[in-house]
């Protein structure tokens, strides 16, 4: 096997999963983490219509591996994955360190070239990634690193070969100082790497994220063809489990928040 999709992501805990979510609204954290599971599985499901040979998963904390192996067994179970799939648990006290961690033992498992996504993009075509390997592949001895932007100067996704050290993500502050937009760009012309960018994904992690990916579900329902989006199935089921749905804020121009019809 050549290629891996690695999925990066925290257990779907109550407390320590899309915390901002639940900060400021009708969420709850236990609502937060249930998103944060649906938005997982939808992962795993686009993750499966890639061309990558694996996907690998890279969790934290140790302590959530059961719940890790229960919601693969689950998608498994119901036909959305169909892929081998390995767990690497982070290591490491920053994020860098985490992220450096699971590149490292990926790479220990005789890969040539790696896509990291993270668990907050549950619409993400899988053509995208797609792109990004056959990138990786066709331009394997230049040594590109590819990048997806997101919201605020963030990734959404990284692309690397087996030529890319994994220390350098800590040696160079790539995602713990700074934009990371800015520190991966600067990174690779300062070592004259190959940069190639895809388009930008928004990624959930904010109440403002998550109003649009409910508009977004709207659309995709009713879309004869979607084009650049895979369509969330889990993440569109619990959000009608828990109700969810849009209010307008009144002499507030394009600012809509998140309520609950079950919320009192």
């Amino acid at each position: 096997m050549d290629s891996a999709l690695v999925i990066f992501t925290k257990v779907p805990i109550p407390g320590l999963v899309k915390t901002r979510l639940s900060q400021n609204t009708c969420l709850t954290k236990s609502d937060s983490a249930k998103i944060a599971e649906a938005m997982l599985k939808d992962t795993l499901s686009l993750a499966s219509r890639t061309t990558a040979d694996k996907i690998l998963i890279g969790y934290y904390p140790d302590e959530g591996l059961s719940k890790i192996i229960e919601i693969i067994d689950g998608v498994r179970s119901e036909g959305y994955l169909n892929k081998p799939i390995d767990l690497i648990l982070q290591r490491g006290s920053n994020f860098d360190q985490r992220f450096e961690s699971v590149v490292d033992e990926s790479f220990r498992k005789d890969l040539k070239f790696i896509v990291v996504l993270g668990a907050d993009l549950p619409y993400l075509d899988p053509e995208i990634i797609n792109i990004a390997l056959r990138n990786l592949a066709k331009n394997f001895n230049e040594n590109p690193l590819i990048i997806g932007p997101s919201n605020g100067g963030g990734l959404y996704l990284v692309g690397l070969s087996v030529k890319f050290s994994p220390s350098w993500f800590s040696t160079h502050n790539l995602f713990s100082s700074g934009l990371e937009l800015s520190n991966f760009t600067n990174f690779s012309k300062d070592n004259r790497f190959p940069l190639i960018s895809l388009p930008p994904y928004g990624d959930i992690d904010i109440e403002e994220d998550l109003v649009s990916l409910i508009s977004y579900i709207q659309v995709l329902k009713n879309s004869e063809k979607i084009l650049g989006f895979h369509f969330p199935y889990y993440t569109s089921k619990i959000i009608i489990e828990l109700g969810l749905y849009i209010i307008e804020q009144q002499d507030q121009t394009r600012r809509r928040k998140l309520a609950k019809k079950n919320n009192n």
